[in-house]
């Protein structure tokens, strides 16, 4: 990457931050994912080649730290990553204020992927949980599988095998709302956009899901 040439400290940090992808291969790192496929999970339309080359970039900078065990590879933050990932945060929190996402760019899956990094397993009432999502009015796959446990968890695009605990019918625009904490369980199934299918105590963990994004609750200002 070329840098700016300058030595303001803005600049320097720039050249590591502002990188096309690269604040979504931290916040992804930031999120849990060590391995190279779960980056990629989290971030579609992220071609593997790029997914390469911003890795090592990062850990030159030293952003990235790269483990090996035998055949496996996992990557994590270092100290310095770490600090940076709160400069996602902070860039996040001027989004959910400032910014609003148009409906050709919500993802039903990449709000449920989201939602399942930020669910800790020690947190689930059973040893494993499995949610079935219908998004209404999506093509396919509109189907898709929660699956929680303590061996960790996934989102599914294909019947997990498992039992299921509960449904959540909702569309798009519903699902991203509650999952971005913008919209209460209570309040979507209220709407008639959101329907439930589900024991009471699956109900409150669907509550709580959705207040666990950092940005719920966001202030939007009245914009003209």
């Amino acid at each position: 990457m070329r840098g700016y040439g300058q030595y303001c400290p803005i600049a320097l940090a720039a050249e590591v931050f502002a990188e096309r992808w690269t604040p979504i291969i931290i916040r992804n790192l930031y999120l849990g994912c060590g391995r190279f496929t779960e980056i990629l999970d989290g971030a579609p339309g992220l071609p593997r080649s790029v997914l390469s080359q911003r890795l090592r970039a990062l850990r030159r900078a030293g952003v990235v730290d790269r483990t090996q065990t035998g055949r496996s590879t996992t990557y994590a933050l270092s100290p310095s990553g770490s600090e940076l990932a709160q400069v996602c945060l902070a860039l996040g929190a001027w989004g959910a204020r400032w910014r609003e996402a148009q409906p050709e760019n919500q993802d039903p899956y990449l709000a449920l992927w989201t939602v399942s990094r930020m669910i800790a397993p020690d947190t689930l009432p059973r040893s494993r949980v499995v949610v079935r999502f219908h998004v209404t009015g999506s093509p396919v796959p509109n189907v898709f599988w929660l699956v929680l446990s303590a061996t960790g968890n996934e989102v599914c695009v294909k019947f997990p095998g498992f039992a299921e605990d509960g449904h959540v019918s909702a569309d798009t625009a519903t699902l991203v709302r509650w999952y971005a904490g913008e919209l209460s369980l209570d309040a979507a199934r209220r709407s008639g956009r959101m329907t439930v299918t589900a024991a009471p105590w699956l109900v409150e963990q669907l509550a709580g899901w959705g207040r666990l994004n950092p940005y719920a609750g966001t202030s939007r200002p009245a914009l003209a």
